[in-house]
């Protein structure tokens, strides 16, 4: 499932893409490594956490799409 995530540079943006899908936000200090959200079985969006602490935010966009 990760292969259909897109990898979006800016928290802020990952944070807008969150409130469009209906997540709240999590708070990056308590993701360890990985955070995910998924709906009906379907990864949406995740979060991984480097071991430097460095945060990567990814997302499917085919859940905001309006085809």
């Amino acid at each position: 499932m990760e292969k259909m995530l897109t990898e979006i540079g800016s928290y802020s943006l990952f944070h807008e893409y969150l409130n469009v899908v209906g997540a709240a936000s999590p708070a990056l200090a308590r993701i360890k490594t990985r955070w995910e959200y998924k709906q009906s079985d379907r990864l949406v969006a995740q979060i991984r956490v480097d071991p430097q602490g460095n945060a990567r935010f990814y997302i499917d966009a085919r859940a905001i799409s309006v085809n």
